[in-house]
């Protein structure tokens, strides 16, 4: 947000911009910066006023490639589902670019000229059928600010060699995979990464090198066919919110056994995970504040949850009971905010 503010010095005399015209100035920059271009036509109208683009599912294929460096200010750019089979080597020039969205393309490999987008926070990669993942993350293995990298549904079979560079990450989205198995000894590079999803890479085993995270708030292995956590997670005290979805080998009881004592849990989701009945070890995790039992069969609202006396959330939604309304139901001195 640019905030501006006119001081005129006049014979002796200070005059300040009356009040009201610099909360006009200040929401007018606000407006300006949160407004999103959707056509390449009208931003190129006043390109330096343009601070987010999404061309996505454009149907053009192709963009010019000396219209980028107009774009000055641009934060936020999307050519997602654009198929392109080429990235234009011009984005390079978007010095104040800090996210960008390829997903959904058919190019083989990011410009070198990526690595000169020093301001990149975040970037999309996924869905990326052609992509050579190595190759194309070597081009921005050195950007000084990229925090946040989405692989997702590339058809990756192993970790790439280049990501292993990449050790600055806060957040790493792999999902939807090939993985048969990941290694254990890498993750201690990750020294800084606070949320790691594996969703639904059908894992028959998770790595105990996870374990070493040990700056790690969010935790998704939704989705996979592994038997139970591995002890290792015990040590995970950074850990905040971890997703146990759709888990159908999973052993529940023993899982949470090797979670029930980290400091900082809060969120549990056990969603989808065909649960009748409490597990037992759930109960010893009395440190939750949320917990997600929905898409279960429970027939009845589980009341022994009261023994998790920081609760103040539970979602039971498409469970066997039914009611009559969305409520919070007190039983027992239990409060229950249930969604149905």
């Amino acid at each position: 947000m640019k905030n501006i503010l006119i001081i005129n010095l006049l014979l002796g005399f200070l005059y300040i911009l009356p009040l009201n015209k610099i909360n006009a100035q200040i929401i007018s920059d606000s407006t300006l910066e949160n407004k999103e271009f959707t056509s390449l036509e009208k931003a190129l109208k006043n390109p330096n006023l343009v601070y987010r683009l999404n061309l996505s599912n454009q149907e053009s294929n192709i963009y010019p490639e000396n219209i980028w460096a107009k774009f000055e200010n641009l934060e936020y750019l999307s050519l997602k589902n654009d198929h392109l089979k080429e990235i234009p080597s011009g984005i390079g020039n978007l010095k104040n670019l800090q996210v960008l969205d390829l997903s959904g393309n058919d190019f083989t490999v990011l410009p070198s000229s990526f690595s000169r987008l020093g301001n990149l926070r975040e970037i999309y990669l996924n869905d990326e059928v052609e992509m050579d993942v190595n190759q194309s993350l070597s081009a921005i293995k050195d950007l000084p600010n990229l925090r946040i990298l989405h692989l997702e549904n590339d058809n990756l079979k192993s970790i790439p060699n280049a990501l292993l560079d990449l050790t600055k990450l806060e957040a790493l989205y792999l999902d939807s995979n090939r993985f048969s198995t990941l290694p254990n000894n890498i993750w201690m590079k990750f020294e800084n990464l606070e949320y790691l999803s594996l969703k639904n890479d059908h894992l028959k085993e998770i790595p105990a090198g996870i374990g070493n995270l040990k700056n790690l708030k969010v935790l998704d292995l939704s989705g996979n066919d592994f038997k139970v956590l591995p002890q290792s997670f015990s040590k995970l005290e950074s850990l905040r919110e971890i997703y146990l979805n759709d888990e159908v080998e999973m052993d529940v009881n023993q899982s949470l056994s090797t979670i029930k004592n980290l400091p900082n849990l809060s969120i549990l989701h056990l969603e989808n995970d065909n649960l009748k009945s409490i597990p037992q070890n759930l109960l010893n995790l009395t440190q939750l504040e949320s917990l997600y039992l929905n898409n279960n069969s429970f027939d009845r609202i589980p009341i022994e949850l009261k023994e998790l006396i920081n609760l103040n959330l539970i979602d039971l939604h498409d469970n066997k009971f039914r009611l009559d309304t969305q409520d919070i139901r007190v039983k027992d001195n239990f409060m229950i905010k249930i969604r149905i």
